[in-house]
């Protein structure tokens, strides 16, 4: 990014933080990332919750030093953590446990996560390392990716009962209005037929629903932990998981969400309880 656009990025940034901004969490609260009170006051928030979901453009350093920082700091509280990760799918969960175990050398887990996500391994070794290193639990979170494909193709009808019953239970096709909201505003600058957009649609709610249950099942079976979600903005923002948690499961959340450039006009300040200059 230029100078003079960060300057204007932070030039609004001050102006919203000098507006009342009201959010789902009671207010919504934008903040610089290296402003240590206003951190140190979102984390402190952020250990009532059972569910915090820090969001990432993927290919961005700066996103994943800040969730990095974040799991630390939550870690800092003596709460028990597990890290829930978009990057890896449900099928792959004995894969995280292997390595968290250290039951992996670094170059088999590195083949592992390149199978799992296109993503170069560079931009998320520091946190998957330090959760081997600290015995920090990791949960597989997404949808097996060639399901993700079969729906985005041809919708979710097209999936077979044995395409099914490799999702967890209740995971449907179903976007909430609000989300396809967000998915036009994503498209806006794009020719998209409807139906492609509809498959696009029940794609991406495949992968929020498949979210939202392992979540809530793993919460269920490990009562003790609370879980920090490392995922996309797209998955993060409260439209997405979040709210659903709360209405079907009753579970607390925290949604934190870095601020870019290319964010901005495509997602409300409903969206997140925070939201980071990194």
């Amino acid at each position: 990014m230029s100078g003079a656009k960060s300057v204007c990025l932070l030039l609004l940034l001050l102006l919203l933080l000098a507006a009342p901004l009201a959010g789902c969490g009671g207010r919504t609260q934008w903040l610089a990332g290296d402003d240590r009170t206003a951190f140190d006051r979102m984390i402190a928030d952020a250990r009532q919750a059972r569910v915090v979901f820090v969001g990432e453009f993927h290919d961005q350093r700066e996103h994943h030093t800040l969730q990095l920082d974040i799991i630390k700091a939550l870690r800092q509280g003596g709460a028990p953590l597990a890290i829930g990760l978009e990057m890896f799918d449900m099928e792959s969960q004995p894969v995280l446990d292997r390595w968290v175990r250290g039951e992996m050398e670094l170059r088999d887990f590195i083949a592992a996560y390149r199978q799992n996500w296109t993503v170069s391994w560079a931009e998320y070794d520091a946190i998957l390392l330090y959760c081997r290193n600290n015995r920090i639990s990791l949960v597989a979170l997404n949808a097996p990716a060639e399901l993700v494909r079969k729906v985005a193709h041809a919708g979710f009808d097209s999936l077979s009962p044995d395409d099914r019953a490799r999702l967890p239970a209740g995971v449907n096709g179903a976007a909430t209005p609000s989300y396809r909201d967000f998915m036009r505003e994503v498209f806006a600058d794009h020719t998209l037929d409807a139906i492609s957009f509809n498959n696009f649609c029940e794609a991406q709610a495949v992968r929020n629903n498949t979210m939202g249950r392992l979540i809530g099942d793993y919460l269920e079976k490990n009562p003790e932990r609370s879980l920090v979600v490392i995922t996309g903005i797209g998955h993060a923002m409260r439209r997405a998981v979040a709210d659903d948690l709360g209405k079907t499961a009753g579970v607390a959340t925290r949604v934190i969400i870095p601020v870019t450039e290319g964010l901005l006009g495509r997602i409300n300040r409903d969206d997140a309880d925070y939201f980071v200059y990194p």
